[in-house]
């Protein structure tokens, strides 16, 4: 039973990051693009993953036992390892609760209760998350594996009776829009989340990581097949929500009220798991002795509650309505993508490594940095995405490099720690 509840916390953190409602409206709009293109852009980026994941989750070595922060600091270096891993996760922490949970509250307005403030309803589930991950871990993760399980509940039903008063001869992979290079790459953007296994008493990180891939490749394929059979092409690809849309169509009312469970639950287990995995980072900074640990848990919820009021004040000061939140989210996704790749290559290159996952590493670690890079100069807003993401990068940097200056200069702090 324990083993049971061990794996599954471990699989419902990288299933409901990537169940996000922003991946949603990316997984929709890609749907409506030419159908063979779309189902084999999802297919290889489920492979790339899946390569990724059995390169950094090696079972066989010390290194994969150890977290991503070990990891790079020793295969890039102290600093430059521990602010890409600071700055991919906390942008990715910052941005994407910002978006989703303001999504979450316009569909509990739009769908439920149209009299209730949208973004009361965003403020109350941030403070849900919080409390959970201030007073408890097992509340937090409780409430993940909850969300994660409603999440799929609602969207199999709504599979499954798309899928069922569907025609056969309507599933087709045929047509579909013009597809760019940018555009098929990006499916990558999907599947990330899958490496966020926490460490726990689940030994062999690698077969979560496998069950989220798995789960949600299937998914993604059904319901990419399920939407271009219920809605035009160029709707998905114009529609800024295509999964109500084709929720809708599917179900009527009551498709469009599952696909409203969908979202509110995606979001709310989207940054309750990176709230997680966001307490995880920063103990093993406090550990590598690049932020203070100050004793116990007192670090974890520290980290948790100044998140939380930036994420009150990015949405108060209205960034999940200005068109830039668009520009830093695709930053922040393209940091971690690149984040991804410098582990692969870093545990590629680790001597405990057979030379058949090394090779694996390296093709999978080159693909998802050409990825990023194909992605960030093909971007109509290259410039300010890449602008963003070497300020965020050097924001990073500075972050981890503050307290070890300190306690130089200062010795005494070291006591702290």
């Amino acid at each position: 039973m324990v083993i049971m509840r061990v794996f599954l916390i471990s699989a419902s953190i990288p299933i409901g990051v990537m169940l996000s409602p922003e991946t949603l409206i990316l997984l929709g709009n890609s749907a409506g693009y030419n159908g063979i293109i779309f189902y084999m852009s999802v297919a290889a980026a489920a492979v790339v993953c899946f390569i990724c994941a059995c390169s950094i989750f090696y079972p066989g070595s010390v290194a994969g036992e150890e977290n991503e922060l070990s990891l790079l600091t020793r295969g890039i270096g102290r600093f430059p390892g521990a602010s890409l891993v600071l700055s991919a996760r906390l942008a990715m922490t910052l941005l994407a609760a910002t978006s989703v949970l303001v999504i979450a509250g316009y569909a509990f307005n739009e769908i439920f209760l149209y009299w209730f403030p949208n973004f009361g309803f965003a403020f109350l589930l941030l403070g849900l998350i919080l409390i959970c991950n201030l007073l408890r871990v097992s509340w937090a993760t409780t409430l993940q594996m909850l969300l994660v399980v409603f999440t799929l509940l609602s969207f199999s039903i709504l599979l499954i009776s798309g899928l069922l008063s569907a025609p056969a001869t309507d599933i087709t992979p045929q047509g579909g829009e013009h597809v760019s290079l940018a555009a098929a790459a990006g499916a990558l953007l999907l599947f990330l989340g899958f490496d966020l296994i926490i460490n726990s008493e689940q030994k062999n990180k690698l077969i979560p990581a496998i069950v989220a891939i798995s789960t949600i490749f299937m998914l993604f394929v059904l319901w990419g097949a399920v939407s271009r059979t219920y809605v035009p092409t160029t709707s998905l690809t114009e529609s800024t929500l295509p999964h109500l849309t084709a929720a809708r169509a599917v179900m009527g009312q009551n498709g469009r009220l599952l696909m409203g469970i969908v979202v509110i639950c995606g979001a709310t287990a989207t940054v309750n798991g990176l709230f997680i995995y966001m307490g995880q980072t920063v103990r093993n900074l406090a550990v590598h002795e690049l932020l203070p640990s100050f004793g116990g848990d007192t670090l974890q919820r520290l980290a948790g509650i100044l998140m939380a009021v930036t994420i009150g004040i990015l949405m108060m000061t209205g960034l999940a309505g200005d068109p830039k939140l668009t520009v830093y989210y695709r930053g922040a996704l393209l940091l971690w993508l690149l984040l991804l790749a410098v582990r692969c290559l870093a545990m590629a290159c680790q001597p405990t490594v057979s030379k058949h996952f090394s090779i694996l590493g390296l093709a999978a670690g080159c693909t998802m940095g050409i990825t990023s890079i194909i992605i960030w100069f093909t971007a109509e807003y290259r410039r300010d995405l890449i602008v963003f993401s070497l300020l965020v990068y050097a924001g990073g940097l500075l972050l981890v490099m503050v307290w070890p200056a300190m306690v130089k200069l200062f010795p005494k702090l070291k006591k702290i720690n």
